[in-house]
């Protein structure tokens, strides 16, 4: 049996163990009961124009009223003290977000980035660090390499700053959170059919019924696409089939499964030259024209059991499994030999495989009732977590250079890493465990008062073998987070807040030991926040500002006395200023918009690195972290002109960004305008949906060597149907 074969032959499905703890609790609200109408009212219903007006033009389609995530039970975003963007079903339909990535575009103070450090699939920055192992579906650790896809997402909520009280390790600049589709008691049917500019072709099924108190629902999705770089495809399907069962009037069982499978392209774009993207067209590819591999698998079980005790007490119990599986291989840039426009850069050929498989249980219980008179909600609970992560490598270097402006593509030579069979560059094993208890208090000390306070401890043990050395690596941590926040609400229309919260980063957050970071304690983290929440148009609209510092007071950096191994004497902190705006502006137009400043430093390192444009040494003290915009935002918009035709579009915008530690490597700022026009009629939608409308050349991301291009002027047709 080869390497490959030794790692990947493992089971898809481990759920025997889960089954009986029940299935996913749906955080959703319930929707309401269909009231019963009299003969003349059923006629009036039956109205093609009433009818498309009571399910395309509710109030509120872009505005959320609750979130799940900044407390461990449904909280009215008003009584949250911290930061958080809710991106609803609807705003993601309108903009056609079919990727996490883009549904997130609508984040304040998020950026996507383009696989640094060899990481594929969703790579995001959040208030300016990394957020990479902080994502998470319905509370619970979902944190796989993978393009994630908003085919079975009811909504994605983003908790800003850091919140190790509600998630433990990471959760530095904040959380991403997957809301998933889930019974709902009702019967419907949903086909949808896109096709596409670069021959994209789409189509998703949402769909459910209920029978005698057990609900199902099933949310399948096919994707075959083409892309506007050359020699890059995308083909993915997903399926995912979600139960509900009522045990009694005060037990809820449930059970959510997610497949999804991606064959496609890892590319990183063009090359950096002279610290800036290639002067080339954005479609120019650099790699070989075989030998392109990105296959992903993912399949995730979700079990959860929740029981009311009475009124006031109720216990939930999820357990989670999930098996990942990711194989790649492409092309990496090395050096340029700058000659002008003759100019090369080197390649190297590397193939990557991982597989991680990760099974956490947490069991929140909720508490009620008045204190001394004053209302009070308690929230305690346990969370265990264990993980195990493969990762092998194989490199190839001395691979011929390509010219940067005139690329002249072959197929891959002899003797370029296409296999595990040869010398492998890393075999390495790493496991975790998570043992937690947390305790969370909101006390309303008056009518216009309320506090939020409590705290978490974490045990993170992590132990790695590298199979081609021999060496092993161990760490142990313990940790308390705290959270405080006091809330003013001087009217129901007001809400002003203060908050303070602690995150840290062990050294194996994100599942890697090495001889330099293997004896140092975690990272810590603190966030400071005023904010304020305001509703305006009795509640129709709702308008949010942040003032925060976010600060690391012991990041890791080079030990000055031995350059092999690192110490906790670094510092790195992000001022900054949010605004959000969300809601109808009159009736039938409704509005998304976010902008945020951030003003990121490393204010203290004894890292240095040598500038790929100077050629000089430089350390990183003073210089601003990748990929964060000083200025980013999004505003987005849908005005209903009648009960049928909708007109609406948006803007995408960032400041220059750099993408190299040393700040040599810019990204230029851009404007991104995109448009859409819908039809919808009682069984069936047409939209159409424009991208880039200005045909404006930007880069989404990119690394030291290399920038991903966004995309060029190009188009989208949706059909609905619906049952």
């Amino acid at each position: 049996m080869n390497t490959t074969e030794k790692h990947l032959k493992k089971p898809k499905w481990q759920l025997g163990a889960f089954l009986p703890l029940g299935a996913a609790l749906s955080t959703l609200a319930v929707a309401e009961p269909t009231p019963v109408v009299s003969a003349d009212e059923d006629k009036a219903l039956t109205l093609p124009s009433v009818k498309v007006k009571a399910a395309r033009n509710k109030p509120n389609r872009f505005k959320a009223e609750t979130s799940s995530t900044g407390n461990k039970f449904e909280t009215p975003l008003r009584d949250i003290p911290q930061s958080i963007n809710v991106i609803k079903q609807e705003l993601i339909e309108s903009q056609n977000a079919f990727n996490l990535r883009d549904a997130l575009r609508n984040v304040s103070g998020l950026t996507i980035a383009a696989g640094e450090g060899g990481r594929t699939g969703d790579s995001i920055t959040l208030r300016g660090f990394s957020a990479n192992a902080d994502t998470f579906l319905d509370g619970a650790r979902e944190n796989g390499q993978y393009n994630r896809d908003t085919f079975f997402l009811e909504r994605v909520e983003a908790l800003k700053g850091a919140s190790s009280i509600l998630f433990g390790r990471g959760a530095t600049g904040g959380v991403i959170n997957q809301i998933a589709k889930k019974p709902t008691g009702q019967t419907h049917a949903l086909g949808n059919f896109t096709y596409g500019s670069f021959d994209f072709k789409r189509a998703t099924l949402d769909a459910e019924s209920s029978y005698e108190g057990i609900g199902g629902r099933i949310n399948a999705l096919y994707q075959d696409a083409g892309s506007f770089r050359d020699f890059n495809f995308t083909r993915r399907d997903g399926l995912a089939p979600s139960f509900q069962a009522k045990l009694g009037d005060d037990t809820d069982v449930n059970l959510n499964l997610l497949h999804q499978h991606e064959d496609s392209v890892f590319d990183y774009g063009v090359p950096i030259f002279r610290g800036r993207p290639a002067d080339v067209p954005i479609n120019t590819f650099y790699g070989f024209v075989d030998n392109r591999l990105f296959d992903t698998d993912v399949n995730i079980a979700t079990a959860q059991f929740t029981h009311r005790f009475n009124d006031a007490f109720s216990v939930k119990n999820t357990t989670r499994h999930g098996d990942y599986e990711r194989e790649y291989l492409t092309h990496l840039f090395g050096a340029v030999t700058d000659t002008g426009i003759t100019s090369t850069i080197a390649r190297n050929q590397a193939l990557r495989l991982s597989t991680q498989d990760t099974t956490y249980n947490q069991t929140d219980f909720t508490f009620k009732k008045p204190i001394l008179g004053l209302q009070n909600t308690l929230a305690f609970g346990a969370e265990f977590g264990w993980e195990d992560f493969t990762f092998l490598s194989r490199n190839s270097t001395g691979v011929s250079a390509i010219s940067i402006f005139n690329p002249v593509l072959t197929a891959s030579s002899r003797g370029l890493a296409t296999d595990f069979n040869g010398t492998l560059a890393t075999n390495r094993i790493t496991q975790s465990q998570t043992y937690a208890g947390y305790v969370i208090d909101q006390l309303e000390l008056a009518p216009e008062w309320k506090l939020l306070f409590g705290t978490r401890y974490d045990v993170f043990d992590a132990q790695q073998t590298d199979q081609l050395e021999g060496e092993n690596f161990s760490r142990s941590d313990s940790q308390w987070s705290p959270r405080a926040g006091l809330t003013w609400q001087p009217t129901k229309a007001q809400s002003y807040y203060f908050s303070f919260g602690k995150s840290f980063n062990p050294s194996a957050e994100t599942l890697t030991l090495t001889a330099a970071n293997a004896n140092l304690p975690p990272e810590q983290n603190n966030n400071y926040e005023i904010g304020a929440k305001l509703d305006f148009l009795e509640g129709r609209l709702s308008a949010t500002a942040a003032l925060f510092r976010l600060e690391k007071t012991n990041a890791r950096t080079t030990d000055p006395n031995d350059p092999t191994f690192n110490i906790l004497a670094g510092e790195q902190r992000t001022d900054g200023f949010e605004l959000g705006l969300s809601g109808e502006l009159l009736p039938r137009w409704d509005v998304s918009l976010t902008y945020a400043y951030l003003d990121a430093e490393v204010t203290r390192s004894n890292t240095t690195a040598v500038g790929t444009v100077s050629g000089i040494r430089q350390s990183l003290a003073g210089k601003t972290p990748i990929n964060v915009p000083e200025h980013s935002g999004v505003a987005w918009t849908s005005y209903h002109i009648t009960d049928n035709w909708e007109v609406g579009g948006g803007v995408y915008y960032a400041t220059d960004r750099f993408t190299d530690n040393v700040n040599e490597v810019v990204l230029p700022g851009y404007a991104r305008l995109d448009a859409v026009l819908a039809y919808h009629q009682k069984h069936y939608d047409v939209q159409v949906n424009i991208f880039n409308l200005a045909d404006t050349v930007y880069y989404e991301s990119g690394q030291t060597r290399s920038a991903l291009p966004g995309v060029p002027l190009s188009a989208q047709a949706t059909f609905t149907l619906k049952y």
